[in-house]
């Protein structure tokens, strides 16, 4: 992110710049940061003028926030959850999208960036800023703005007011319109390692560290979630799906599918996703070299169970929970994808 810093240094940064790395990492406090660069009154983000004060607590009246948020408040906008917002951020620099959704709904709600929303921005950015100097809007996840607003957030960039910037943080490129991406200047992140996690966790105990490492790494927003709640990191559910379809036992996998189906559908995704990522670090991180005490998650060792997969297993397990997950985000039925996928990790356990 040097380039990014010396883009501003050298009065070079464009007036819609584009951050993107994976959830729960660097792409947000980043955005912060420039932020606190562009408003502060010095331009260095020196952390003592007032401008950088009121960043610092996300309450600079030209500091702007859009993120995906749920139907239902009163205004129809993210204003609705701003408070919400700045108190998770707060409390956790690298939040991420699960952490949010399960902080402001418990349903099957789908966070997303409505029209509506939109045109509250253009509204506000309409307005003279408040200090008199630069504004700046931090687009969270503009790869949930929905397909109707699109067209108006392009148009917001391609006619650029005097004085603001626009940040899009996104940790999913990809399902951006081509269009918007082409008109911000792109800035990669790169992967936090396992020394971030290290850091973060110095005096936790070493149990605890290896867990939230071996579930979430890279992601260290939703570490830092769980660690406050360590049944988040769903670690039994996941250890005794896997014990049942390794064993195979038709109404074992029937009782264990009735029970995860009975969960709000986004957590089942999220079980998956960490399922997916928890048995990718275990195969191809090699763990079968590493002493039995450093897998020993409590629930689960995972020396033992990557040990127990053939290769050509753990390639069957990846496909089969990535097909699952897709299957579930195209609202297919829960039970008969669970069931089709509990058998397929069987198979693949035994490496038929």
């Amino acid at each position: 992110m040097d380039q990014l810093f010396a883009a501003h240094g050298g009065k070079k940064l464009h007036h819609a710049n584009l951050i993107y790395g994976g959830a729960g990492e660097d792409p947000l406090g980043i955005a912060l940061r420039l932020s606190a660069i562009l408003l502060c009154k010095t331009n260095t983000a020196c952390g003592t003028c007032r401008s950088c004060k009121r960043v610092e607590k996300l309450e600079h009246p030209d500091l702007n926030f859009t993120f995906p948020f749920v139907s239902g408040g009163n205004t129809g906008t993210a204003d609705d959850f701003l408070k919400e917002f700045r108190s998770a951020l707060l409390k956790n620099p690298f939040l991420d999208p699960d952490s949010w959704q399960r902080q402001i709904t418990s349903k099957n709600q789908q966070l997303q960036i409505p029209v509506k929303e939109i045109q509250n921005l253009q509204q506000k950015l309409s307005l003279t800023a408040a200090e008199g100097g630069n504004r700046v809007l931090i687009i969270w996840m503009p790869e949930q703005i929905k397909a109707a607003a699109s067209n108006k957030l392009l148009k917001l960039i391609e006619e650029p007011l005097p004085n603001t910037f626009i940040i899009l943080v996104s940790h999913r490129k990809n399902k951006l319109l081509p269009t918007i991406v082409s008109r911000c200047a792109p800035w990669s992140c790169k992967p936090l390692n396992e020394s971030s996690f290290n850091q973060h966790f110095a005096n936790s105990p070493g149990q605890t560290k290896r867990l939230l490492s071996m579930v979430f790494a890279p992601n260290l927003g939703a570490a830092i979630t769980a660690y406050d709640d360590p049944e988040s990191t769903q670690i039994d559910r996941f250890a005794e799906w896997m014990r049942t379809c390794y064993k195979g036992v038709p109404v074992e996998i029937t009782s264990a599918v009735n029970e995860l189906a009975s969960l709000p559908k986004e957590s089942v995704k999220t079980l998956i996703l960490r399922s997916l990522h928890f048995l990718e670090r275990g195969f191809y991180h090699n763990v079968q070299n590493t002493s039995t005490n450093a897998t020993d998650l409590g629930e689960i060792n995972v020396q033992k169970l990557s040990s127990a997969v053939v290769p050509k297993g753990a390639a069957d397990i990846t496909q089969s929970l990535s097909s699952c997950l897709l299957d579930l985000e195209r609202n297919i039925h829960v039970k008969t994808t669970l069931t089709h996928t509990s058998y397929a990790l069987h198979s693949a356990f035994r490496g038929n």
